[in-house]
Parts: C-alpha cells; sequence; structure tokens
C-alpha cells in the first residue's frame, strides 16, 4: 500500500474521527496499535503496524485509508477505489461479508450513486477527491474524502 501518496479524512456528524483513518476494517484503533494510538500520526501508522504486526495477515486485518462505520455494517475506502460495504456476519474477524453493488452502477465521474441497504443510505462520488457518505438508520452520518495526495499524511489538504 502507497501511504506516502494516499490517504483519507473521515468524519462522524462532522467531527473529524483520525482513528478511522488507515486503520483495519473492524479492529478498532487500539486493538490495531494499542493504548497510545492517539500519540501515532497517520503516515507513521503503517510502519507502526507492520513492526507490531508483521506480514501474513488476513486481508481484513490490513490497513485501509478510511474505514466509515463503529457497528457491523462499514464502508472502507482505499486509494482511488470505489468504496465497497462491508457487514460482520461472526464474531470473528474473517467473518465479513461483502456487498457488492449492482451491475447497473455505472456513472459519470462526479456523478453521485446512491444505495440503500439495510436502512444505510450510501452516497459514493468519484472525483478528485474520492467522496463517500453513510447515514446509519439513527441518522449518524459519515463521511469519507480520500485519494491521491489527498487525506491523513497530507494535514494542508484538509480544507480543500
Amino acid at each position: 500500500m502507497a501511504y506516502s501518496d494516499y490517504g483519507a479524512f473521515v468524519y462522524k456528524n462532522g467531527e473529524r474521527r483520525r482513528d478511522k483513518e488507515d486503520v483495519a476494517l473492524f479492529k478498532s484503533d487500539e486493538e490495531t496499535f494499542g493504548e497510545s494510538s492517539e500519540n501515532i500520526p497517520s503516515g507513521a501508522r503503517i510502519w507502526v503496524f507492520l513492526t507490531k504486526h508483521g506480514g501474513g495477515l488476513p486481508w481484513t486485518d490490513c490497513i485501509h485509508h478510511g474505514i466509515m462505520g463503529d457497528g457491523d455494517i462499514r464502508v472502507m475506502c482505499h486509494k482511488t477505489g470505489f468504496p465497497r460495504i462491508y457487514e460482520r456476519i461472526g464474531e470473528d474477524i474473517n467473518d465479513i461479508d461483502y456487498h457488492p453493488m449492482p451491475d447497473n452502477f455505472d456513472a459519470p465521474e462526479g456523478s453521485p450513486i446512491y444505495y440503500e441497504y439495510k436502512g444505510y443510505k450510501f452516497i459514493f462520488k468519484v472525483g478528485e477527491p474520492n467522496i463517500a457518505e453513510m447515514i446509519e438508520p439513527d441518522g449518524t452520518y459519515w463521511r469519507c474524502e480520500y485519494g491521491y495526495l489527498y487525506g491523513a499524511g497530507f494535514e494542508g489538504n484538509e480544507d480543500a
């Protein structure tokens, strides 16, 4: 993963969630990095992760640029790719299900794509930066902005 040139900013109800930037899909920041995770700059997280865990882990345990959600349904935002929706279906970290988008989700760059699943609403927009939004059934609003030379590790772009 190229953490020197890709990144994300993640927000929950308008508040930045640095603990959802450069983290594993279903592991908490503390589970991944330990109790002092707030002192680890986002750009250094990949090195801390590799030093602590080494290679050979399931991809769900690997670091991704932006993760939206705290519950069983989460959205993974990575590099410049299309966001992916996952659901935890068991207790084990690998008991997850990927929810592919319908085949008719072709949209011109910059056009929003709307999707609903189990009461969650998703809006995805591919461009620079890429933007993913998730509204949980209780109204909790998540937003992830991510892409090349953007996001965590590129703090100068935060207000772009």
